[in-house]
């Protein structure tokens, strides 16, 4: 029976993970243009909805004291 050093059992799992880390990076590169391009196309509605988020998270921290 031949056993693998912790080195190899390392470089399988690193071979084995890389590929799901690279996609992951184009999804998450494909997510941000995504976002980027709704707010550069509607910037209004966007502050609007960051300024009525943080007053609801600023009243739920008031609330919260």
């Amino acid at each position: 029976m031949e056993t693998t050093t912790f080195k190899e059992s390392i470089d399988d799992l690193s071979d084995r993970v890389r590929p799901k880390i690279e996609e992951a990076k184009q999804q998450i590169g494909r997510v941000n243009g995504r976002i980027t391009s709704f707010i550069a196309d509607h910037p209004a509605a966007c502050l609007l909805g960051a300024l009525a988020l943080g007053y609801l998270v600023a009243r739920v921290a008031r609330h919260q004291r």
